[in-house]
């Protein structure tokens, strides 16, 4: 009864009732599907990805001319500033020292900014991610699997302080949605290196007569601060359901037509608007887009002067929670900020970042959590649909379905996320329309577009 009371009087008792509870029985329908996996093809993957790490091991003795051991951070350390002295061959760019600022950095970005100027850090980097790989996304599957060739993640609703769901054993969302290149070494004279293409995603595939269907909400946290903002910029973009988003942004904000906006404007805009929602800092921004620090400061300051009302929203959310202690979601979802009003300047900044990334990534969590409870709902009460949801990514539902369904099903899939626009009984109306973008295929690495005819108004839900 305390905790009742408690949920009701911070405003959360509808949300609890309405959304979280509801989750359960769906989380608990996903952990009981378990999906298949090719046991052999991801055998023959880690063997091929050991060769290949050995392989670069002795590429980077080589070109180190020394043993050392390629894992150690020291080592490595040693071999790049000691013996080669890289980092006084680095005009005009300031190298990352480790956090505490004693030592010169062995990070991702350090070794981006030396591979020209030595085949070593070019190797490092390779072999970190063919071994990321290996360990994280091939290994970590075939320990996690059950029985022959089955998997079954763990579900956690109440480990991510955004309101998504997230996973475990194995992390589904983190496997890498496009495909590594491994470049299989020839010993024999003559013959040419071979590239292999190594997709953990390929390994799952649905059983025999069914197929995976995915959907996906198409910009959804863009169409979120389109909508919190009322940015009538932002909001203009939404109104044409065929154009592309990014495409028509990039040509707003660069004051270009949209047949001058080039692939590079496009993806530039992309990644700065993640970079307001997110709250990146420059120094973040500029490594993404791999420009100066000045340069993507400047970037983000010719953005938000576009779209003003954009800036507007992110003060005021700054200031509510100031005021408040926390922010919340479209759907109540509550976040307290206690270092919000520190002295701190660093602690306080982070507070304000976690202020605007809530309001937008946690409305997003709540949208698709209500799209997984409505699909669910309809999947129980229906005689004849047999569709199994079998992962959620993010903004994505990855749904096992029968052959005989699949048009069926990724209909009424489509119209229940996109009449989440508007959800009357808990008051929310958006003021872009949400757009759901289908795929499918016989595994979860080949999917490609589904095309569905569209179905008369009155046929929808």
């Amino acid at each position: 009864m305390e905790l009742c009371s408690k949920l009701q009087s911070q405003g959360l008792w509808e949300l609890y009732s309405h959304m979280e509870l509801n989750m359960i029985p769906v989380l608990a329908a996903m952990e009981s599907h378990c999906i298949h996996v090719d046991r052999e093809a991801l055998k023959r993957t880690s063997d091929l990805l050991g060769t290949r790490m050995k392989q670069l091991e002795q590429e980077a003795h080589r070109a180190a001319g020394q043993k050392f051991l390629v894992t150690s951070n020291t080592q490595l350390r040693t071999v790049l500033f000691e013996k080669l002295r890289l980092h006084e061959r680095c005009e005009n760019k300031k190298l990352p020292k480790t956090i505490n600022k004693q030592q010169q950095s062995t990070s991702e970005a350090a070794l981006l900014q030396l591979q020209d100027l030595h085949p070593l850090p070019k190797i490092i980097l390779e072999y970190r991610q063919v071994h990321k790989i290996k360990s994280t996304f091939v290994d970590g599957i075939l320990s996690c699997m059950i029985g022959k060739n089955y998997i079954s993640s763990m579900w956690y609703q109440t480990s991510v302080v955004t309101g998504r769901i997230s996973a475990k054993h194995p992390n589904f969302q983190a496997l890498p949605r496009q495909p590594l290149q491994i470049t299989k070494k020839q010993y024999i004279q003559g013959k040419e290196e071979e590239v292999v293409t190594v997709h953990p995603r390929a390994m799952f595939i649905p059983q025999e007569g069914w197929t995976f269907i995915a959907a996906d909400f198409c910009q959804v946290e863009l169409r979120l601060l389109a909508h919190l903002s009322s940015d009538p910029e932002l909001l203009d973009i939404f109104t044409n359901p065929q154009a592309d988003v990014f495409t028509m942004l990039a040509s707003q904000w660069k004051g270009k037509s949209e047949t001058e906006v080039t692939s590079e404007d496009r993806e530039h805009a992309k990644r700065i608007v993640y970079s307001v929602v997110y709250g990146a800092g420059r120094e973040r921004l500029s490594g993404i887009l791999g420009v100066s620090a000045e340069q993507a400061s400047q970037f983000q300051d010719s953005f938000l002067q576009t779209y003003r009302d954009v800036q507007a929203f992110i003060q005021r959310i700054i200031q509510q929670c100031h005021k408040q202690g926390y922010v919340l979601s479209i759907m109540g979802r509550r976040r307290s900020l206690p270092n919000i009003n520190s002295p701190e300047w660093g602690a306080r900044m982070q507070a304000e970042r976690q202020a605007v990334n809530f309001v937008v990534q946690g409305s997003a969590a709540d949208l698709c959590k209500m799209a997984m409870i409505k699909i669910f709902n309809q999947v129980c009460s229906s005689s004849s649909l047999s569709a199994r949801l079998i992962a959620q990514l993010h903004d994505e539902l990855l749904y096992e379905v029968e052959d005989s369904q699949v048009e069926h099903f990724a209909a009424l899939v489509k119209r229940t996320m996109e009449s989440l626009q508007h959800i009357p009984h808990l008051g929310i109306h958006l003021k872009v329309p949400l757009k759901v973008a289908l795929s499918s295929g016989k595994s979860w690495g080949s999917m490609s577009e589904l095309k569905i005819p569209p179905t008369s108004p009155s046929s929808s839900l």
